[in-house]
């Protein structure tokens, strides 16, 4: 049997169904996935299929890294590490110096990747007055970050 090819590249309006379905199964917030200002996301295509997808929100020098989720049959398998390398890259190359995320399931898989715990009161203020950190993520959601 062959191996499948993944490809990371840019979502497209095309992929929103797809990303939205993702999202939902991974149980992550989609109130704003449409509007919130400054949002990229990437996904990651198996053949025509897109079984991954991570988003960052860009506030100047720091941002919000939104969105991970992984089609539960391909999971387990390093793609999560790579859509998180490739984001990190791709911010990185476009002047962002700070990741930030919130979690309530993923704190172990983050923290193997470089990401520490920190408390909401020490994130960039432009990220605090973000819908995901205003309302679309509790309050008990671990808080992370990372400098890339």
């Amino acid at each position: 049997m062959a191996s499948l090819q993944f490809n990371i590249r840019p979502g497209h309006a095309a992929d929103l169904s797809a990303i939205l379905t993702l999202l939902r199964g991974a149980k992550l917030p989609t109130d704003d996935i449409t509007r919130a200002p400054d949002l990229h996301l990437w996904v990651l295509e198996a053949g025509q299929s897109v079984i991954g997808v991570i988003g960052m929100e860009r506030f100047g020098a720091s941002a919000l890294l939104r969105s991970l989720a992984i089609a539960p049959d391909h999971r387990r398998q390093g793609l999560g590490h790579k859509l998180v390398a490739s984001l990190e890259r791709d911010a990185h190359s476009k002047g962002v110096e700070q990741l930030v995320l919130l979690t309530e399931t993923a704190e172990a898989f983050f923290q193997g990747i470089g990401y520490a715990v920190i408390d909401r009161r020490y994130v960039p203020d432009e990220i605090k007055q973000s819908a995901e950190f205003r309302s679309l993520c509790p309050a008990s959601a671990i808080c992370m970050i990372k400098s890339v």
